[in-house]
């Protein structure tokens, strides 16, 4: 377990996304009291949960040099089916589990079949699933449906031995990323084909299976953040994955993802999924408006963006 974590802590040369993340509890704990309650705290990392689960699948996506925008709208089909399949039953807990895992994996299958297949760029592919799915969920229904189970609820807000439930899910999330990409054979030859997918067909690597697995794994973690919203939200709000896929990318570029493909790091989204967190959480404690808190989360993006590039210029 020690060898794990550390092999996760962030590589010298790769720290902007540290420095920001610190620099913002910092300020947070500093300027704002209410900041500093612990149920205050603990609902930044709740809040966040989602965020995290989604953004570790778009990760992977986007090392092998990719892109998905349609996991927002998965993430929104799966709580409105699985909240209208468990309707508050607690016996359908693990059935809408099952479901949500089935719908994610299917998805992503579906994606990476036709951006193997088809040779279209996945910017526009997903585009186009994007489309399909929100189609879905407004055919389906145009208003809340069903109610998520209890069960759900725990997992979604509440807590074991006094941690939140959702901290434990998004570091075993994290964890499980971090292996895949950097401990498997899978992780070495994703970077490889984002890194150059010519030469890494060249060298026998099965670049249409490993880019269809990305967006396996991608779908699969909109699916498991899908249950999380639908347990925290309670009710199949057609509307619940809006939006997601944006900030999935711009976590994941904050973290030192490169869109180019071929490099990223679990932690480091991670570490951006808080600072995300924190400054929303920081910016609604302030009652800061909605638009300005967009504006600066832009900034906060591009700033981390010019700081990684920096970093990497040195480097080389």
């Amino acid at each position: 377990m020690i060898r794990l974590l550390r092999g996760m802590l962030p590589r010298a040369g790769a720290g902007a996304i540290y420095w920001l993340l610190g620099g913002g509890l910092a300020a947070a704990l500093l300027f704002i009291p209410s900041f500093r309650q612990p149920d205050n705290i603990a609902n930044v990392v709740v809040q966040s949960a989602a965020l995290g689960v989604i953004a570790v699948g778009q990760t992977l996506v986007i090392v092998g040099g990719m892109i998905d925008l349609s996991v927002g709208q998965l993430l929104g089909l799966t709580v409105v089916l699985v909240c209208a399949l468990m309707d508050g039953r607690p016996e359908m807990t693990l059935p809408g589990i099952g479901l949500a895992v089935l719908l994610g994996a299917g998805s992503g299958l579906a994606n990476g079949i036709l951006v193997t297949r088809l040779r279209v760029h996945p910017l526009i592919l997903t585009f186009g699933t994007l489309s399909v799915l929100q189609g879905i969920i407004f055919s389906y229904t145009d208003r809340s449906v069903g109610r998520a189970s209890p069960g759900l609820g725990w997992i979604a807000s509440g807590s074991l031995a006094g941690v939140p439930v959702a901290a434990l899910v998004i570091a075993a999330t994290g964890a499980a990323g971090w292996l895949l990409l950097e401990r498997t054979r899978f992780g070495l030859h994703l970077c490889a084909v984002g890194g150059n997918e010519e030469s890494a067909r060249r060298s026998g690597l099965a670049v249409e299976r490993v880019k269809v697995l990305a967006f396996v794994a991608s779908g699969v973690s909109a699916g498991l953040a899908g249950l999380i919203v639908a347990g925290r939200i309670g009710t199949g709000y057609p509307n619940a994955g809006l939006g997601y896929e944006l900030d999935a990318i711009a976590a994941a570029v904050l973290g030192g993802t490169s869109l180019a493909g071929g490099r990223g790091s679990i932690a480091g989204t991670l570490a951006a999924v808080l600072l995300l967190g924190i400054v929303a959480n920081a910016m609604n404690l302030l009652e800061v408006f909605s638009f300005v808190q967009t504006l600066i989360k832009g900034l906060i993006v591009i700033g981390a963006i010019l700081l990684t590039r920096q970093e990497t210029g040195n480097a080389r």
